[in-house]
């Protein structure tokens, strides 16, 4: 039959079955991506290693401080593999209280997650995944109220509801981001924040549209949760400030969202008070922050912050071709994004100044501290989540715009078929890529999570295989011999000692090896001419700075083989 003969009745009839048909396959397609999201969340959970800071996330829970860990274990015994992990448990003598003073003498973390964490440890138990189960579980909240947070964005482009195509495509996303997933993976607030920040945002939204005490009450709680959790989300604050008072122009919204400010602020004020007062600690605890990088190196690490979501780049020391092709992959990914951010700059006020207020701020503000004070605190990924989110929703957009039967239309003149055909391409590249950095992470933790305690299985490996075996390490290791414990043997002895008393120590007859020795140390037992030191492990360095551990074997010459 001739096409031209075709009524408009007709032509309809046809395009029902398809369309219905698509749909459905839509919905299959996002229905295994999140269940392969859950997969890659719950895959060697308990297998993958428990870093210094998820030491200190199950150390303070337990009601521990640093202080009082390394005191106890620099008394000159041997102590067991077994118990540095006590100090990682939940113990009956170790009340709520002293939760609360290890986190008080931490300032530079928010309580709640803490807090939260010491109670998920009561009922589920102190093992590695059960810690870190609690961060599958926020992780994968997320995505439904994700898919909340687009709604409340988007609703003039998503009128259906129950079909959210900017909220699926994001959750979708998001499920099997390499970046998103490897954290819901670790014991530290991160998940947690990112949950606040999704729930905080979308309330926001929704307290501007319906304008009610209660909405606001609801915003306000969320801000103080969030800022209970990460005190980052002062800078998120701000930024949502900018933009209230940009966009909403009405006497009465801004009346009600001064009032919930100033209860979340008012609500925040006793942490205010403790951050006060334990000035001291937060500047030592933050003294890796000042530490200064090279321009070239910061600029490369703030593009791999986003390279990551969806792209886990490998970090190498050498170039190769295997090499340029994932640096031409990540800035194809990088293009990807910066053309998302410029559409969704070409959409109303509403949505472009809501998300500058999401990306901007803290990254703007961790930058500024950088270049004034040659320090690296943007140089951490981690820190920079709102705006990882903020990038992710930018993309969904324009990927739910790829002509998925799941998105309600625009006409054809508004989204050109073209257009529609290229994004379709670009969501399948980013899924693809999204799929095999997640898979290859199954059984290992990306470069950028684990720092220098990613080496602690070569490590182990060499201690562990010694006969008798005795570890020694100064007081400063105590979080790294800690996080290596999770490694070692039950047969291996560890002892921690101050450098005076090395070299006594190590002048004797025993199967030692010392770990991660500072140069003040190696030079002492260099000095030491009856004593031989062989380091018997480095790991290959990206740059000269690149902080790392080490592995180093001493033999007394007494006990020499003749």
């Amino acid at each position: 039959m001739d096409n031209r003969s075709e009524t408009p009745k007709t032509r309809k009839s046809r395009t029902r079955p398809l369309t219905a048909l698509s749909l459905m396959l839509s919905l299959m397609l996002l229905a295994l991506l999140l269940s392969l999201g859950v997969v890659f969340r719950i895959a060697n959970l308990d297998q993958k290693i428990f870093w210094v800071d998820e030491v200190a996330t199950a150390m303070r829970a337990s009601g521990y401080t640093k202080a009082e860990v390394t005191a106890q274990l620099t008394d000159g015994s041997l102590h067991s593999p077994a118990e540095l992990l006590a100090y990682q448990r939940l113990s009956p003598d170790r009340s709520l209280s002293q939760t609360l003073n290890a986190l008080t003498r931490s300032p530079e973390h928010a309580p709640l997650y803490f807090l939260l964490t010491r109670f998920w440890m009561q009922a589920f138990g102190s093992t590695v995944g059960a810690i870190r189960s609690f961060s599958v579980l926020c992780s994968l909240l997320v995505l439904p109220c994700l898919v909340w947070l687009c709604q409340e964005l988007f609703r003039s482009y998503s009128p259906t509801p129950a079909l959210a195509p900017i909220g699926s495509t994001a959750a979708a996303l998001m499920a099997v981001s390499p970046f998103f997933v490897a954290y819901a993976q670790e014991a530290r607030p991160y998940s947690f924040w990112l949950l606040t920040i999704v729930l905080c945002s979308g309330a926001l939204l929704r307290a501007g549209r319906r304008n009610t005490w209660l909405s606001w009450a609801i915003y306000a709680l969320t801000l103080l949760i969030s800022l209970y959790t990460s005190l980052l989300t002062v800078l998120l604050a701000v930024g949502q400030a900018m933009y209230v008072f940009t966009v909403q122009p009405h006497r009465s919204i801004l009346r009600h969202y001064q009032w919930a400010i100033g209860v979340a602020l008012v609500g925040f004020l006793p942490w205010v008070w403790v951050i006060w007062h334990q000035s001291d600690a937060l500047a030592t605890n933050t003294t890796w922050m000042r530490t200064p990088i090279q321009p070239f190196a910061m600029i490369a690490i703030w593009l791999y912050s986003f390279a990551v979501l969806f792209f886990d780049v490998p970090v190498v020391a050498q170039w190769s071709w295997v090499a340029l092709l994932q640096a031409t992959i990540a800035a194809m990914v990088l293009t990807v994004m910066g053309i998302a951010l410029y559409r969704m700059a070409q959409l109303p006020h509403r949505v472009g100044f809501f998300l500058a207020a999401l990306c901007g701020p803290i990254p703007f503000t961790l930058i500024l501290l950088d270049l004034i004070f040659q320090g690296q605190a943007s140089a951490s990924p981690r820190y920079l989540i709102p705006s990882q989110l903020g990038v992710l929703l930018a993309v969904a957009y324009c990927c739910a715009e790829s002509g998925l039967p799941s998105y309600p239309q625009k006409s054809a003149s508004e989204t050109p078929v073209r257009l529609q055909r290229q994004w379709l391409v670009i969501t399948a590249f980013l899924l693809g890529l999204s799929l095999i950095s997640a898979w290859v992470n199954l059984n290992r933790s990306p470069d950028y999570q684990k720092a220098h305690n990613r080496h602690n299985p070569e490590i182990a490996a060499l201690v562990n295989q010694a006969i008798s075996p005795i570890l020694v390490a100064e007081p400063s290791q105590t979080m790294n011999l800690l996080s290596l414990s999770h490694s070692l043997s039950p047969t291996v002895h560890i002892q921690l000692l101050p450098l005076e008393q090395m070299g006594t120590v190590l002048s004797s007859c025993q199967n030692y090896f010392v770990f991660n020795p500072s140069p003040q140390l190696v030079t002492k037992l260099h000095q030491i001419e009856t004593l031989r030191v062989q380091q018997i492990y480095h790991p290959q360095l990206i740059t000269n700075k690149d902080i790392h551990l080490s592995l180093a074997k001493t033999q007394f010459a007494a006990c020499r083989a003749p």
